[in-house]
């Protein structure tokens, strides 16, 4: 099943976090597994990125002050 983009919203000065795939998650729970988290790192000068989880999957990470900031607008 194709979901919508998976968006993680980290905090403010976060440089480096831990997230879930989604997708992942529903894989692993029909197979049995559990483990789909994933890491990575956001530089401070960046507000948003694109990550792939193990299995490819794509996921944007996006700073909370950058996110509120775009709703806002």
């Amino acid at each position: 099943m194709i979901r919508g983009e998976q968006v993680v919203l980290i905090s403010a000065r976060a440089t480096s976090f831990t997230a879930v795939c989604v997708e992942c998650a529903d894989l692993d729970a029909s197979e049995g597994y559990a483990s789909s988290t994933f890491a990575g790192q956001l530089d401070l000068d960046l507000n948003h990125g694109t990550f792939l989880c193990r299995r490819g999957h794509s996921v944007r990470v996006e700073r909370a002050s950058a996110a509120i900031a775009e709703t806002a607008a």
